[in-house]
């Protein structure tokens, strides 16, 4: 079943339950029916043993849109209406098998970026007043507070790379940014500092196969355009010359995003994205491809960046990089959709 049918079925316990649609906006929704929406399905019968309030015509004066509605065709469109819904509600309850029998996994739909935040204790707008450098402070201590809520998160589910976690309640918990080597995140951060190598060794060796691998959402296609945007006739070589700062984790952010009725077989049901901040020594030297020859060379230059690594957990798979952030970008916090 297509994602648009997917999202139609959302859509359709919105209507029938007296929700709203936003239902549809989020995949987290899906949980309303992934527990057996017994509220649904009774609304639905009561539809049905009530036909004549559905069929019933509209008196002649009713407007809609600011026109007369004719009585035999309100009825027609109200009998319309009913088996649409009878329809969508039909595509649920076949959706929903479907996930019980590992037909269709949509716990696999593209994620939103979350509320993830770059922390600075000053605002970087052009002419900032005090009130703009005091939201910039709030702002950093509100993203400290959910890099500890997540935190907990992750490690109640046992879900921090490379970790054992004996409790959850540690003072690990506020030490998101930590560089030290015994840190909850330490792992998690030399495999992404491995990611980050081998993707930008990747772009300048023209290797979409591992791009594709190691990336995905809006960097991929980023990643992907600046690629084919090389000179076919010159082969670029990328050089790590080591970190002038340990990479860190700024901000992370977990989410239940596995949606099956039961556990999965590995990991835990959260979705987790982090931002890493890289500060680097990098250089690219230049080889005609025809000859061989250098014909190109840069020197070590710093270059920082913020980078969005994101993983299910459920999934024996790498970290990717997802999206690049910037600082002064203010964050929504909260969650999408």
């Amino acid at each position: 079943m297509s994602l648009y049918a997917s999202r139609r079925c959302l859509d359709a316990v919105g209507r029938v339950a007296g929700t709203s649609s936003s239902l549809s906006r989020s995949w987290s929704a899906t949980l309303v029916f992934q527990h057996r929406c017994y509220a649904a399905r009774a609304t639905a019968q009561k539809l049905k043993e009530k036909p004549a309030v559905n069929a019933a015509a509209p008196p002649s004066t009713a407007r809609t849109a600011g026109k007369a509605l004719d009585p035999k065709k309100a009825a027609e469109e109200a009998t319309a209406s009913e088996r649409t819904t009878e329809d969508e509600l039909k595509a649920i309850e076949a959706l929903h098998r479907m996930t019980e029998t590992n037909e269709v996994d949509i716990s696999s739909a593209p994620l939103e970026l979350l509320d993830l935040h770059v922390p600075t204790w000053k605002s970087s707008k052009e002419g900032a007043t005090f009130l703009d450098h005091l939201r910039a402070v709030l702002q950093t201590q509100r993203n400290w507070l959910h890099n500890a809520r997540a935190m907990y998160r992750i490690a109640k589910a046992r879900s921090i790379p490379g970790v054992k976690v004996r409790s959850p309640w540690s003072w690990q918990l506020f030490a998101t940014q930590s560089t030290k080597p015994d840190a909850w995140l330490a792992p998690f951060r030399r495999a992404a500092l491995e990611v980050y190598k081998q993707v930008n060794e990747a772009v300048a060796a023209r290797d979409e196969k591992t791009i594709k691998a190691l990336t995905g959402g809006q960097q991929q296609l980023e990643y992907i355009q600046l690629i084919r945007s090389q000179d076919p006739r010159y082969v670029n070589v990328w050089k790590f010359h080591g970190e002038r700062t340990p990479c860190r984790v700024v901000s992370i952010r977990a989410l239940d995003a596995y949606y099956g009725v039961q556990a999965p077989r590995m990991g835990s049901r959260l979705a987790v994205q982090a931002v890493v901040r890289f500060d680097t020594l990098q250089s690219v030297e230049t080889y005609s491809k025809k000859t061989g020859a250098r014909v190109g060379e840069s020197q070590p230059k710093p270059v920082v960046e913020y980078l969005v690594f994101q993983k299910r957990m459920w999934y024996d798979s790498p970290w990717v990089i997802r999206d690049r952030l910037y600082e002064g970008l203010e964050s929504r916090f909260n969650l999408p959709g």
